[in-house]
Formats: structure tokens, sequence, C-alpha cells
């Protein structure tokens, strides 16, 4: 027999039929009125069960979403190319939870469950070898989590599948305060001329990375036409949040990008790309440049951090870091909050001291 679920939504309730005969695929039907959707199921079982009924005919072949794997099957496929700039990095998470749960129905799937799943994960071996950790950190349980999260969030907005995200009501580990990375000037002196001697290209994406703050991804998706030279402002397209952002530059880091694009004829598309129009390995190509000069502990992410803490150490608050890195929220750039009070404590020391002797 048919199952009706009711779905609450922010136009009201609608009503979904769920026919599950043997010998046939699942299908799942919405409707406006419960009746509606009595109606069409006990229509659709009588022709089943009397072997008339004839499935619509389609160009597209639409696999029933049933089990957990089913769903994530569907959100790499359909979903996760269109939202993530590189999606392939997901994939052992989603390999993770289908060898886990994925055999559990969508609908059966609960918040104990994934508790449960969140302390199996939180006591497993490091995905690579880090330093001494024995388990996976608690920024690696959060990543596992949030993936999870995305696709239970499509399986309720937009299949409909389910009325809640199971996963909302599962705590996370809080996040790790890591230690900000940065260069010194020594360090960056070291860093910029190892890059010089590998190529101009790597010198001219770290030089990019160090005083634009952008990521690594954002970087190597740069194109001649997000560079505003006559307001020496670099536009960020290909973002992490989805959102685009300028950032300004100084007018002599233009001039040098302006240099190497002349250099290699670059004149429209993207900046860094191979001649054969595929991207290069960039980072690996730092990681073995700063292995070269002797810099320990500096990731291609840190060139991000540096730019921040150049910034803080020059005045800039909180709110303006967050901005130029892209933050939607301030707690992203807390990090930074000891060396933006530093800057306080002398604009104020300053301020009382001009205006103190009424």
């Amino acid at each position: 027999m048919a199952t009706i679920r009711v779905i609450e939504g922010k136009k009201g309730k609608k009503y979904q039929a769920i026919i599950r005969m043997k010998g046939f695929k699942p299908l799942y039907k919405v409707f406006d009125k419960k009746s509606l959707a009595s109606d069409w199921a006990r229509k659709i079982e009588t022709l089943m069960s009397e072997g008339k009924y004839k499935p619509l005919k389609s160009k597209a072949i639409v696999s029933p979403i049933i089990t957990v794997s089913d769903l994530i099957n569907d959100f790499e496929k359909n979903v996760a190319p269109k939202h993530y700039s590189r999606p392939e990095q997901y994939k052992v998470m989603y390999d993770w939870w289908k060898e886990q749960i994925g055999n559990i129905p969508v609908e059966d799937l609960d918040t104990p469950t994934l508790v449960q799943c969140r302390n199996a994960l939180s006591a497993e071996a490091p995905d690579k070898p880090y330093k001494n950790h024995t388990q996976k950190s608690n920024s690696t349980v959060r990543k596992y989590m949030f993936a999870l999260s995305a696709v239970l969030r499509y399986a309720t907005r937009s299949l409909k599948i389910i009325d809640r995200n199971p996963m909302s009501d599962v705590d996370k580990p809080k996040k790790n305060r890591g230690v900000v990375r940065f260069l010194t000037d020594e360090e960056k002196e070291l860093l910029l001329e190892g890059c010089k001697l590998h190529s101009d290209r790597l010198f001219m994406f770290v030089m990019l990375a160090l005083f634009s703050g952008g990521r690594y991804s954002e970087l190597l998706h740069l194109r001649v036409e997000n560079l505003d030279r006559m307001n020496n402002l670099i536009q960020f397209t290909k973002t992490k949040n989805g959102e685009a952002r300028g950032v300004p530059v100084y007018s002599k880091l233009m001039e040098i990008l302006q240099q190497y694009l002349d250099k290699h004829n670059i004149k429209s598309g993207f900046i860094f790309v191979n001649p054969d129009n595929k991207f290069p390995y960039l980072k690996g190509a730092f990681e073995q440049t700063v292995k070269k000069v002797g810099i320990k502990n500096f990731r291609f992410h840190d060139c991000r951090h540096t730019y921040a803490t150049w910034l803080a150490e020059n005045g800039a608050t909180l709110l303006e870091i967050a901005t130029l890195l892209g933050h939607k929220t301030l707690n992203q750039v807390q990090i930074y909050s000891h060396l933006t009070k530093k800057t306080t404590s002398k604009l104020v020391r300053k301020m009382t001291a001009n205006k103190f002797d009424f």
C-alpha cells in the first residue's frame, strides 16, 4: 500500500505519495492535497496489480533514490560539480559515508546513527600521516560531517525526500585553534628568490598569493578579464563561497603582472593555464621550492595567513581583513585578533596623547 508523507514547507503543507511495489521502480509524486495524493497512488497501484501500468518513456534515465548511497551518488553527479571548484576532493569523504551508512534508506537515517558515525570517525587514524597524530583532527571530522550535511540538505530542500536534515542536531567537534604560520621578512625574500629561480610563472603566482590573499583555486582560475588595471583591482570570481570579490593591489604588483602577461603573450583567458589549456600543479612546484630554500612548516595556504597578518600589523581591522579574504563572518578571522589589538592599542594611545590635554 502506498505511503503518504506530509512535507512542511514555506508555502505550507505538501503531500508526497510513495509507491513501492515488487517488480516496479519506486514512484514519488507531490500534491497540494492529501486526497489527490491518495487518488493518484490508488490508481497507479491498481494498474500495477492488473499488469496495465506502463511507465512514461523518457530519454533521460532517472534512477530512484532509496538509500544513502543512492543519494550521495546523485549529489556527486548532479550537484557537486556545479557548486564546488574541486569536487573530487570530497570523494574520500563520500566513500566513507557510503561504507558506513550507504545501505540505510534515506528516510530511516536518524540523528543517533549519525552521532555514532561521528564518534567512530573521531577515533580513526588520519587519512594521511600528519605529525604525531593517531586520530583524525576535529577539523577533519567537521569536514566529513559538513560534506554529508550538504548532501542531506539537498535531499531536504530539492528532492523533498526527508522533512529535516538529521545532521543539524549532531554536535560537531570544536574547531581547532591552529597556530597562524606566516613568513618573516627573511623567509619572504628566500621564498620569492627561490620561486624566481624555478620559473617566472611560479614567482608571479606566489606574489599574487602574498599580496592579494587569494586562495590557490581562486588564483588558478584568474583570468585576464578579471584585472582592472585602471583601478589596480583584481576580481576573484571562482571563490569558495560562490560570491565574487574585488581585491585592491599595489600598483607596482599590477605592473609586474602586466610585464608577465606581455612576456608570455597572454591577452585573454586564464593567466596560469598550460599551452594545452590544462591547469598546472603549481602547488607541487611551490612545495619543492619551499623545501629547497629551507623554510620549515609552510604550506601554500599560509601565504594567505601571511597576507592577513601583514594587514593586521599595518592597522587593518578584523572586518577589513574578513572582507579582503572573502569571509562572511568575523569568527573566521579571530585568529588575527591579537595582532589587531596591538594596533588598536597604539591608535588609542596616540589619540589620547593628542586629545588628553584639554
